[in-house]
């Protein structure tokens, strides 16, 4: 059975420590991205006042919890060296790992997506920003380029027509759950035959920019709502009304019927609680 090193955080991580303690196969350390994110002093109250999802299942199955400030730092390396794992198994990350780790030993990157397709910066808001029916779970070998690396096992995974950003993830980590199980079997059987990715239906997507938060109302409701259900939640999502630009936390769409004729950007009807906004075939009714 297999020695592993997990690195990665949130709902990804926990997933794969789930997953994986289901199996026969050992978890030697944890790397989660709260050793990057803060400073010692900082992570010490925040592991006791709000701990993270994954940090919980690192203390109550006892796991542990490698101390680094990198992927390529000499104290993740030297831990490398001190734990002997047969592989590394990578559930979001965002560092590239160099070549004195991944030349030395077998390193797996869950990537919530179908690859070649949605390479980069969080798949989960991109596959419904632009409109995909179709995303998925890619298990690949890492190299030195991100996501490039020849995959080992994909399966697909529906995009509903009121699918937001939450529950895509959702999704996607419960299927990781189970298809790590199945990747570790292979492993130990020695049967995995990696596939190189096709370079020519690749896509990649950057970080969630400042123009991705504006809504823009001239579009359809359709548009419109799968852009604020692919920001939810990623990032707080604005209508610019007038020369401010609003923050939309909580919105109801009203039927347009009676004000069709209004102009784009105009404002219905206001009070303490809300504000009611004409967009292209609809009223966005949104609360502050």
């Amino acid at each position: 059975m297999a020695g592993i090193v997990l690195v990665g955080y949130g709902k990804m991580l926990y997933s794969l420590i789930e997953g994986i303690l289901q199996t026969e196969n050992k978890i030697l350390g944890v790397f989660r991205n709260d050793r990057i994110r803060y400073s010692p002093f900082e992570l010490f109250f925040k592991d006791i006042f709000n701990p993270s999802q994954d940090y919980s299942a690192v203390k109550s199955f006892k796991l542990h919890d490698i101390v680094a400030t990198s992927v390529n730092s000499d104290k993740f390396i030297n831990e490398i060296k001190k734990l002997k794992p047969d592989l590394i198994i990578v559930g979001s990350w965002a560092e590239k790992f160099k070549s004195e780790i991944l030349s030395v030993i077998p390193c797996v990157n869950f990537h919530p997506a179908l690859l070649p397709k949605n390479r980069g910066a969080n798949p989960y808001f991109w596959s419904i920003y632009l409109n995909q029916k179709v995303t998925g779970l890619t298990i690949h070998f890492m190299n030195e380029k991100f996501d490039k690396g020849d995959i080992i096992l994909q399966e697909a995974i529906s995009i509903d027509e009121n699918e937001t950003g939450e529950t895509l993830k959702n999704k996607t980590t419960a299927l990781a759950k189970i298809m790590v199980q199945e990747f570790l079997e292979l492993f130990n059987k020695n049967q995995i035959q990696p596939i190189k990715q096709n370079e020519e239906f690749a896509t990649y997507e950057p970080q969630i920019s400042d123009n991705e938060v504006i809504i823009d109302i001239s579009k359809s409701k359709t548009e419109v709502s799968r852009h604020l259900r692919a920001l939810y939640p990623w990032s707080t999502p604005y209508l610019k009304v007038y020369r401010r630009y609003i923050p939309v936390k909580k919105y109801d769409f009203l039927d347009i019927k009676g004000f069709e004729d209004r102009k784009n950007g105009e404002i219905i009807e206001k009070s303490r609680e809300y504000f009611t906004l004409k967009g292209s075939d609809f009223l966005i009714k949104v609360y502050k």
